[in-house]
């Protein structure tokens, strides 16, 4: 098939599954717990009342100027605001297979494709394209943005970055790793043009490159002067948010005592098992070289265990929402599992150990200085969040299966996680139809979601 052919193939079949399913989930329940905030902070700005805000509401306006799209169609309600979500959930699956086919190559545009419709296939990212939350529009953002970086056209993708920090304040970290990069590749071309030795020997993470590099003034102010005149659009971004967070005290707006910053390492393991749960396909691919990578550096693995075994003792917090919404699978999660058994969260290290050694040989034949921006972001926008939310993974999960490297002789993998992806959707849309969940403050029947 022609590769210009494959995005429209991509949006018609994502359509054709994803629109029966659409209008069932607006036939079933028309406000889903947060999207009592966002459906009518929506409708205000859809409605030109641009003056009310919601205090509930902790991010910028970015969802919300997406309903001004409604206007010239008379289309200002509940189905409307959720069409948008769904929209961008179709335009995330062809920038996924852009993305995709740009590290594979046009000879793979159909392994591309595949790899787009599984992603975009994630449970928690599919369930919440049929309802009007941020988390599909601030991955589109967040892509588009990714795409023109990757082209190294900074200026369009600065564009992006803006509208991402719009959506969703933390998409400020992915800027940030944008940026990190980039000054980092620029450090590395110059210091290689310096010794006169190919990028890719450069090792920059080591104490005795650092140091050659510190103490060369000119090589210094020379990377200054690039790093600053092509990063400049994403310092515009970065620069005015660290100040509104200063100025503000928190990155969040409204409800600022429920979302109050904490220094929370287990959530990186969380993620860790996201990613595997998730993951399959590099589960597969990678299972031979992880098995041997665990042999080699057991007595490593050991040691990396006790760490983990200390952090969790003394760093494991639970937010009080955790505790209190049973609308949430994370709650029956904890609930039979962390909170009820003690043993439970320490016996949980050693596979926290082997899941992160699955990550790191995904994407290990990336460059050290993306794989390093990429941890350190990850580390910066999970490490601080109080709350355990499967949602805050969407996007350094995706990121991460973005740059995860396939098996290109066989596509078996990726069809078993697409084939776990659709089921997995199925079975959380069933619940999501027939259970109810009673609450004494709502008439309606509350449904349980990711």
């Amino acid at each position: 098939m022609k590769t210009y052919l494959l995005p429209i193939l991509l949006v018609l079949v994502f359509a054709a599954y994803s629109l029966p399913l659409f209008l069932r989930v607006y036939s079933t329940t028309q406000m889903v717990i947060d999207e009592e905030f966002h459906l009518r902070q929506g409708l205000r700005y859809c409605n030109k009342q641009f003056k009310e805000w919601d205090p509930k509401i902790t991010t910028f306006p970015g969802l919300y100027f997406f309903a001004l799209l409604l206007i010239p169609l008379e289309f200002c309600e509940v189905l409307g605001l959720r069409l948008i979500s769904l929209m961008a959930a179709a335009v995330n699956v062809v920038l996924l297979y852009y993305i995709r086919r740009k590290s594979l190559g046009n000879a793979h545009s159909t392994l591309a494709a595949l790899e787009a419709v599984t992603i975009g296939s994630l449970p928690p990212l599919y369930f919440f394209s049929h309802l009007y939350y941020s988390d599909t529009l601030s991955l589109t953002t967040v892509l588009l943005m990714y795409v023109f970086w990757q082209k190294g056209s900074h200026l369009q993708a600065s564009v992006y970055a803006a509208a991402s920090v719009l959506m969703r304040q933390t998409n400020v970290v992915w800027v940030a790793m944008a940026f990190g990069t980039m000054a980092l590749d620029l450090v590395t071309v110059k210091y290689a043009e310096l010794k006169g030795i190919k990028p890719n020997e450069v090792q920059i993470y080591k104490p005795k490159v650092i140091l050659d590099i510190l103490k060369r003034f000119e090589l210094l102010v020379k990377c200054l002067w690039y790093i600053v005149t092509q990063g400049c659009f994403y310092l515009v971004i970065i620069l005015p948010f660290m100040g509104f967070v200063y100025l503000n005290g928190s990155i969040v707006l409204g409800d600022k005592r429920a979302h109050e910053a904490s220094i929370h390492v287990p959530q990186l393991f969380y993620f860790a098992i996201f990613c595997c749960f998730f993951g399959i396909s590099n589960i597969i691919n990678r299972f031979r070289a992880t098995m041997q990578a665990l042999l080699e550096y057991k007595c490593e693995m050991c040691m990396l265990t006790v760490v983990f075994l200390m952090i969790v003792r003394f760093n494991t917090l639970v937010h009080p929402y955790l505790l209190a919404d049973n609308r949430h699978y994370i709650f029956y999660i904890w609930q039979r599992l962390y909170g009820r058994y003690w043993w439970f969260k320490y016996g949980m290290c050693p596979v926290y150990a082997v899941c992160l050694m699955f990550i790191h040989q995904g994407i290990k034949h990336l460059r050290f200085n993306l794989k390093f921006m990429f941890w350190l972001a990850t580390a910066i926008v999970l490490c601080f969040q109080r709350l355990l939310e499967l949602r805050y993974f969407i996007i350094p999960f995706v990121l991460f299966r973005l740059n995860t490297r396939p098996n290109l002789k066989s596509s078996r993998a990726h069809w078993i996680e697409l084939s776990f992806n659709v089921l997995l959707n199925a079975i959380t849309f069933y619940i999501f139809f027939t259970k109810e969940i009673k609450w004494d403050n709502y008439k309606e029947p509350q449904r349980l979601i990711w």
